[in-house]
């Protein structure tokens, strides 16, 4: 899901942690918050124009044009400057500059990668209580439970990462971590921490959510009966409309549902979709 920040201008961060794209309409967004007119310039003059006038505003002691004049060198991939600006925001106590830092130094976006030093920028946001900020501290809040799940600028915990992911999924709140929530129905079908009672209120709450894969894995509980007892026709319902949004995984076992019944056209319908 698109991560809503509080004071996001460039709308960019995924809630786990990833870019996702649009640079023209982040630059439109930009410039028409700041009163800009386009007159059919084209992208790079308008970048000019608002690289230049947030520069101003950072001479004159605005604090959040920082964060914004970082975010517009992010969105131009141009990392390293983005990096500048936003490690100088990070020390006003902008929690949206920690979260980009820790994405670019965990990442290696126009550096060399440092899991640790970006899982420490991810922690401080993590750990941070602005209930004006709560969607951004859900997202790293995810962030960190997949370090610690992957051991990967953390030492490895399935405890810690449990602890993070159902802090991040706030009781299925739609507007906390969906991500989240997806990750916590698939961690309580592992080997090691197996409660498939919990994993399907999990993935039932994702699904709630919007969750094109907790979808899916509902569609299969359904189907096998983990979720207590079978149900083909909630198994149908749930595996055909994640398929109808692009889950492969739905459509692979619609196909089979199909196939199974003999409805060989739309099996193979289907299966040329899936494709």
């Amino acid at each position: 899901m698109a991560l809503e920040l509080s004071k996001e201008v460039l709308p960019n961060v995924a809630a786990d942690g990833q870019r996702v794209g649009g640079t023209t309409k982040q630059l439109k967004l930009l410039s028409d918050n700041m009163g800009l007119h386009r007159m059919n310039q084209t992208d790079q003059e308008i970048m000019e124009q608002l690289e230049t006038l947030l520069l101003e505003r950072i001479r004159d002691g605005d604090n959040l044009a920082l964060f914004q004049l970082g975010q517009l060198y992010y969105e131009q991939e141009d990392f390293p400057n983005a990096q500048k600006f936003f490690e100088r925001a990070e020390t006003t106590g902008d929690l949206q500059a920690s979260f980009q830092l820790g994405v670019i130094l965990y990442d290696g976006l126009g550096c060399e990668p440092d899991q640790a030093k970006g899982f420490e920028y991810m922690m401080k946001v993590a750990t941070a209580s602005a209930k004006a900020s709560e969607p951004l501290i859900r997202a790293a809040q995810y962030n960190i439970g997949r370090a610690y799940y992957m051991g990967y600028g953390a030492k490895q915990s399935n405890e810690m990462a449990e602890k993070f992911w159902l802090l991040a999924a706030d009781d299925g709140n739609p507007r906390a971590s969906i991500k989240a929530q997806t990750a916590l129905g698939l961690f309580y079908t592992q080997e090691e921490q197996t409660d498939l009672k919990k994993s399907f209120f999990w993935h039932s709450e994702a699904c709630g959510n919007g969750s094109l894969e907790s979808q899916g894995a509902m569609g299969v509980m359904y189907l096998t009966g983990l979720c207590g007892k079978q149900d083909d026709e909630a198994a149908f319902i749930c595996l055909r409309e994640a398929a109808e949004r692009g889950n492969v995984f739905a459509m692979g076992h619609m196909v089979a549902y199909y196939y199974k019944r003999k409805l060989f056209t739309k099996a193979v319908d289907l299966a040329v979709r899936s494709v």
